[in-house]
């Protein structure tokens, strides 16, 4: 043992804290907590060993401890997690995935909405749930005082932004609440959005709500974003009767078809048990440098969601170390259940089960099953880890598309990774045969059956590219608006193909239908610059390799998609054209003519036999092509300009 760490092992105290493990040159290697910190690094430097490959060569790394004495285990948790964010100790595991945690808030308005929340701290406007109030007001998980309950109702927190978004359609599907952001006051204020015309808002905005049916209906959401579905199918049966009494079928009606489908999404949820368990399976598994945890969550018996969670820095580690640390990092941020299942047993289960029931002050239970329903359940999360580990049933095109989705949600800052981008692209000569193209990528790959195109009319021979952009985003959210499956749903993500012009063009035509939960973003072809609303400078893609590769694929099929339709118009106009002073050839020779040779171009090539021999044609109008072609210059046919 080094004699500087020998010499501090004299003086470190028997109290709960964190300790750091410094190399030669005095950076940090590593971040750790204990209840008795003298234990603590006792077992670290004893003579003996016995350590993990991982932990011996951590310990041989060491040159000097340091430590910081805190008041309980809990401030000790909360210090390593912020020690271990601060510093990204290189023997620390770190989350590839890390994050905050997302809430759901119903707002404290005459007619309430959903949003999303992620800030806890004061001013943060969020009410926490009921396991953080105390006497004096609301604390978030690190003990940091909050604000008061008159502002709204919080659920949550929700596993990961995809689980959050997912319950948020959801509720938006049954209940209909508003997305907007206007002030409502009952009376009403201007016309209805997007939402309204697709039967997804009740439209209080109409004016034609009244407060007490929209605050029956929050009452309602709330109880299905707690979990009491039970209570929501009582409630629903009954006002479905009464309605049904007072000779209002049109509402009993409404009222059957929203207790169908909460009863459907019930019924959808996996039981994994007879009796209400709030349970958190955790499974590793690990290869080399890269390790995965996932966890099952079970609430009120079912099986509701999975999420996994990258890590890295976890080479010549025990399954057991892995899990321990991940436990902190975790549920320093995370909703803590009742019980939590480990793959894998840790060193100090009791001392876990001691801080964690402190953190949410119920008693939790953290322990390794053995057998029975409990054992399978962990299995299936170790099973999920595995597969998410090796990649199985993953191609390598899946994969790479998956981690430009990553990059591109970082990049953009957006909540999650977009399952569905729509890409948009004009192509023109001169504002003539004007065609306007849209891509659409569902998982980060083509999915050519939802591409569609667009022949320009209002801004037909104007060589205006700003006009035509906004044509087309105009006529496919007003087909949307109307309920056409075509044009259904709408995108996680809307990419244009341009500037700051056209990006503003996007902004414009999405906010005329009230629609702002959808992010846009633009590609320049010049400079490959992305432009994202309320930022003058383009985005710096450098570290986003992958995500780059996949907008300028999208732009390119864009553009492809466009100028196909735009040459084969362009094709037809000339043939009309040219073709048009012949004698004997009308509109159905013509098409004929250019459905057998392809273009103006190969009709001016072919011969008197070729010609006569097309359905329809006779010897004297072939001759008469033959002398209208001999005046053709081949070569004048214009190339279709990009724009």
């Amino acid at each position: 043992m080094r004699e500087r760490i020998e010499e501090k092992m004299r003086t470190v105290p028997n109290e709960p804290g964190a300790y750091l493990m410094l190399d030669d040159a005095g950076d940090i290697i590593y971040v750790g907590k204990a209840r008795s910190l003298r234990k603590r690094l006792q077992q670290w430097f004893r003579e003996d060993g016995g350590h993990s490959p991982w932990a011996a060569t951590m310990v041989r790394t060491a040159a000097d401890v340091d430590y910081i004495v805190t008041r309980s285990d809990l401030e000790a948790l909360t210090l390593e997690y912020n020690l271990i964010k601060e510093h990204q100790p290189r023997f620390n595991i770190r989350l590839a995935d890390d994050k905050s945690y997302p809430y759901l808030r119903l707002t404290c308005e005459k007619y309430p909405r959903l949003t999303v929340v992620r800030d806890l701290r004061r001013g943060a406007n969020v009410e926490l749930p009921g396991r953080y109030k105390q006497d004096r007001g609301l604390h978030d998980p690190r003990g940091r005082e909050v604000f008061s309950l008159r502002e709204g109702r919080v659920f949550g927190p929700f596993p990961s932004a995809t689980a959050m978004r997912r319950t948020m359609r959801v509720v938006q599907q049954l209940f209909g609440l508003r997305s907007c952001r206007r002030p409502l006051s009952g009376e009403p204020c201007g016309r209805p959005c997007l939402n309204y015309h697709i039967n997804r808002c009740m439209g209080p905005c109409t004016g034609q709500v009244p407060p007490e049916e929209y605050a029956e209906t929050c009452d309602e959401v709330a109880l299905f974003l707690s979990g009491k579905s039970d209570e929501i199918t009582r409630r629903l049966r009954e006002q479905m009767n009464l309605a049904a009494e007072k000779l209002d079928f049109e509402r009993a009606a409404q009222l059957r078809d929203r207790l169908q489908a909460v009863e459907t999404v019930t019924e959808a949820q996996l039981m994994v048990a007879t009796e209400e368990r709030e349970q958190d399976a955790l499974g590793v598994a690990l290869n080399g440098k890269r390790a995965v945890v996932a966890i099952l969550s079970v609430r009120r018996g079912r099986l509701l969601e999975k999420e996994q969670f990258t890590i890295e820095g976890s080479e010549g580690r025990e399954p057991g170390e892995v899990l321990e640390e991940f436990l902190g990092r975790h549920y320093s941020e995370s909703h803590i259940p009742r019980e939590i299942l480990l793959s894998h047993p840790i060193e100090a289960a009791e001392d876990w089960a001691e801080i964690l029931s402190q953190i949410r002050g119920l008693k939790v239970r953290v322990n390794v099953p053995q057998r029975g329903e409990k054992r399978r359940l962990v299995e299936l999360a170790m099973h999920n880890a595995e597969l998410a580990l090796k990649g199985i049933g993953t191609s390598p095109e899946e994969q790479r598309a998956w981690l430009a989705l990553q990059e591109l949600a970082e990049a953009l800052r957006l909540d999650e990774a977009p399952e569905r981008i729509e890409c948009y692209d004009i192509s023109t000569t001169q504002g003539r045969e004007s065609t306007g193209s849209m891509v659409v990528f569902a998982d980060g790959r083509p999915e050519k059956s939802s591409y569609r195109r667009f022949r320009m009319h209002e801004t037909e021979g104007k060589p205006d590219d700003f006009a035509m952009m906004e044509e087309m985003l105009q006529r496919r959210l007003r087909r949307a608006a109307e309920g056409d499956e075509k044009f259904l749903p709408l995108p996680d993500l809307l990419i244009v193909d341009g500037g700051k012009g056209q990006l503003g063009v996007a902004v414009r035509a999405l906010g005329a239908w009230e629609i702002d939960e959808v992010p846009v973003a633009s590609l320049a072809k010049r400079e490959e610059e992305v432009f994202v609303p309320g930022s003058p400078e383009p985005m710096d893609m450098t570290n986003y390799a992958e995500a780059r590769r996949l907008l300028q694929q999208m732009r390119d099929e864009a553009h492809r998609f466009a100028i196909t339709h735009h040459r084969g118009l362009r094709g037809k106009r000339l043939t009309e054209s040219v073709l048009e002073g012949a004698p004997g050839i009308g509109p159905a020779r013509r098409n004929m003519l250019l459905t057998s040779f392809g273009s103006i171009d190969a009709i001016a090539r072919a011969s008197l036999e070729e010609l006569a021999a097309v359905p329809g044609m006779t010897e004297a109008a072939a001759k008469a092509v033959v002398e209208l072609m001999r005046d053709y210059d081949a070569s004048g046919d214009a190339e279709a300009s990009e724009n």
